[in-house]
């Protein structure tokens, strides 16, 4: 797998252009990755795979909601009451 710095993105954004291959983003000084360039060509092959993390992270982010709804009957309060 190909390794592309930040820095060499921020000179040369272009530089995915020309990448036909998967491509590590890493940041050079601390060697650290920080996420993955995959080519437009095999995009059919990670749709299922991002659907299921965009799921989980719509889960993640909205399990707090549901939560809160359990812990707090303030915004059931007053349903019953006739007006």
């Amino acid at each position: 797998m190909t390794k592309v710095g930040i820095s060499d993105i921020s000179k040369n954004p272009s530089i995915f252009d020309k990448l036909d291959d998967l491509a590590q983003v890493v940041n050079k000084k601390t060697n650290q990755v920080k996420g993955v360039f995959i080519p437009n060509s095999y995009l059919g092959m990670f749709e299922k795979v991002f659907e299921e993390i965009e799921y989980k992270k719509f889960v993640k982010r909205n399990n707090s909601l549901k939560d809160s709804l359990n812990e707090d009957s303030t915004l059931k309060d007053g349903l019953n009451n006739a007006y």
